[in-house]
């Protein structure tokens, strides 16, 4: 019984070692890619972790575990560096808004952060147009006595947390977009 005990803390040991060294490399990748779109505090950490180096023997192992245990999906999964704007659609009919679809409290949580996902994405008319247009339709489907909806892009731009001490409020935007009826 010692023996499994100790065995399992040292592939927990490992697994933890793993999923950090990973996700550090996979931050440090960032410096070419996503650079200017991170936050001050994310950017120093990426500053910070140009000295970190592991050797390639051990970085091409820890690859191969992160794949089998389905942590190679990387740092950004835990980010601190949250985004300072956040985009989604809203239904109204007339003032009353719409309730997106979700049976569950899980389901209309995954539902809501598709907003998150696709907020810079939701710039681009020809893709806001197809997402619009099917969650319309579906939300028709769920609600019979709605006819007519309009649709509105709200924005939401956050000040950092200085700008906050400041006394600088998040600036919201609501832009409608669409008026959509049933037939």
């Amino acid at each position: 019984m010692k023996t499994l005990k100790t065995l399992l803390l040292a592939l927990l040991v490992f697994h933890i070692l793993s999923s950090v060294i990973i996700n550090l490399q996979i931050i440090k990748t960032w410096k070419n890619s996503t650079y200017s779109s991170l936050n001050e505090s994310g950017k120093g950490v990426i500053d910070q972790l140009e000295f970190f180096n592991t050797p390639d023997f051990i970085q091409r192992g820890m690859r191969n575990y992160s794949y089998y245990t389905g942590i190679e999906r990387g740092y950004e999964y835990y980010s601190p560096n949250a985004a300072d704007k956040k985009t989604e659609i809203v239904f109204r009919n007339g003032d009353i808004p719409v309730e997106l679809p979700g049976k569950t409290f899980e389901s209309a949580f995954k539902t809501r952060s598709v907003f998150t996902i696709l907020g810079g994405q939701l710039e681009n008319e020809g893709f806001r147009n197809r997402v619009i247009q099917s969650m319309a339709v579906r939300l028709f489907t769920l609600y019979p006595q709605i006819s007519h909806m309009d649709v509105l892009i709200v924005k939401k731009q956050f000040p950092s947390l200085k700008e906050i001490q400041q006394g600088k409020a998040i600036r919201i935007e609501e832009t409608e977009v669409y008026n959509i009826n049933k037939n």
